[in-house]
């Protein structure tokens, strides 16, 4: 196809000849990445201040994933992901939730209280101190 033909219209003004540079191109390039990246920064931290007020609840890993897929599909359009994709998010955090209620009532602590790791570790240190003095008792 040639571009000079008698009556023929002239090249638009977007139009680059093969084997020259394109530099509206390139700073396009240049703003996609930079907004993917903006993207990703803000969902991150987003994220941490969701998790971080959730933190305490039964539901604080559930409640941040759940507004990561509504924000997913606000940005992006629904035929695009297939309905296991955030199911299956929905899960992983559900059972994540659930593991650590779980293993918080076995151990004896209390889930709701913000000190119970303070707890865990003055149980640690009293059974590595009893140890201890078993060791010492038996020299």
């Amino acid at each position: 196809m040639s571009t000079e033909q008698a009556g023929g219209h002239a090249e638009p003004s977007w139009f680059v000849p093969p084997g020259e540079a394109d530099f509206f191109a390139v700073v396009a390039m240049v703003i996609l990445v930079a907004g993917l990246y903006g993207l990703v920064y803000l969902y991150a931290a987003f994220d941490r201040w969701a998790e971080h007020q959730a933190q305490g609840t039964p539901l604080a890993k559930t409640i941040p994933t759940l507004l990561a897929i509504a924000l997913l599909y606000e940005l992006f359009p629904l035929n695009h992901f297939h309905i296991l994709l955030p199911l299956s998010a929905i899960l992983i955090a559900l059972m994540a939730d659930w593991a650590r209620f779980h293993l918080r009532i076995r151990a004896g602590e209390n889930i709701f209280d913000a000190d119970s790791v303070h707890v865990a570790e003055s149980a640690a240190d009293a059974v590595a101190q009893k140890t201890e003095q078993e060791e010492n008792s038996d020299v």
